[in-house]
C-alpha cells in the first residue's frame, strides 16, 4: 500500500442530514398543496357555506372579519384539518380515503402525522436554533419548533409570549402546520381555565373522549376567548 494513498472520507453526517430534511421539506409542501387543491374540489357550495357559518360561531367574528387574511388563513387551516362535513368525516380523513393508493409511503407519514395533530396554545421558552422551543399550555410537554425558510415571525413574537398553533413533525424537525396566532399573556390563565372546563362537561357526554379529539373538535374556539 502507498503511503500517500488517500484515506476515504468519513460520510458527512451533518450534510446528509440536511439533505434529507430538505427532501422531506419538498415532501410536505407538495403533500400540503394537493391536499389544498383536493379540500377545495371536495366540497359543494352549500357546504362550504355550512363551514364557514360553523367557524364564525365557533370563534364568534362576522362575516367581513373571516375576509381579513389572518383570520381567512386560520379558517382554511382548520376547515382542512379540524371541520366534519355532515357525515362527521374530517377533509384530511376524506382525502387519504381517496388518494392513500396514489401517495408515497413518505406521504402517508406525513399525512398520518396531520391527523394525529390538534391545535393549541404554546408558551415561547426560548429561541432555539432556527426556532424557538415551546411548552404546551395544558400538558407541558416540550417542543423544539423550526421555522421554515418561507415563514416569518413578526415582532411581538418573543420570549413568554404566548401562540395558538399546530405543531407537525416533518423529517426531522417539527414545524409549524398553518399560520399561528399571538395569544396574549393576560388572556393565557383564563383560556386555560375555561378550555380544561369545557373538556370535562363534553367528557360526560364522550366517555372515551381524550384532549386530543376534545381539541380537534373544540380547540379554535380558543381565539373566541382572545379578540
Amino acid at each position: 500500500m502507498h503511503e500517500d494513498q488517500e484515506v476515504p472520507v468519513l460520510v458527512d453526517f451533518l450534510a446528509e442530514r440536511h439533505a434529507k430534511q430538505r427532501f422531506y421539506d419538498d415532501v410536505h409542501q407538495k403533500l400540503l398543496d394537493d391536499f389544498f387543491e383536493f379540500t377545495c374540489q371536495s366540497l359543494n357550495l352549500r357546504e362550504k357555506v355550512r363551514a364557514k357559518h360553523l367557524f364564525r360561531n365557533r370563534v364568534n367574528i362576522s362575516s367581513e372579519v373571516l375576509l381579513h387574511p389572518a383570520w381567512e388563513a386560520q379558517y382554511g387551516i382548520w376547515f382542512m384539518l379540524e371541520y366534519q362535513n355532515i357525515k362527521g368525516e374530517r377533509m384530511i380523513e376524506k382525502y387519504l380515503s381517496e388518494r392513500h393508493a396514489s401517495l408515497s409511503e413518505e406521504e402517508l407519514h406525513l399525512a398520518a402525522y396531520w391527523m394525529a395533530t390538534y391545535p393549541s396554545v404554546y408558551k415561547v421558552v426560548e429561541e432555539w436554533q432556527d426556532g424557538y422551543r415551546l411548552v404546551d399550555l395544558w400538558t407541558g410537554v416540550e417542543i423544539h419548533a423550526t421555522l421554515k425558510q418561507d415563514q416569518f415571525v413578526r415582532k411581538e413574537f418573543i420570549v413568554d409570549q404566548y401562540i395558538f398553533a399546530r405543531v407537525v413533525k416533518v423529517g426531522f424537525i417539527h414545524c409549524f402546520l398553518g399560520p399561528y396566532a399571538l395569544i396574549s399573556k393576560d388572556k393565557a390563565p383564563d383560556i386555560k381555565l375555561t378550555m380544561e372546563k369545557s373538556f370535562d362537561r363534553s367528557k360526560q357526554e364522550n366517555s372515551p373522549w381524550s384532549w386530543r379529539l376534545f381539541m380537534q373538535h373544540h380547540g379554535i374556539e380558543v381565539l373566541r376567548q382572545n379578540p
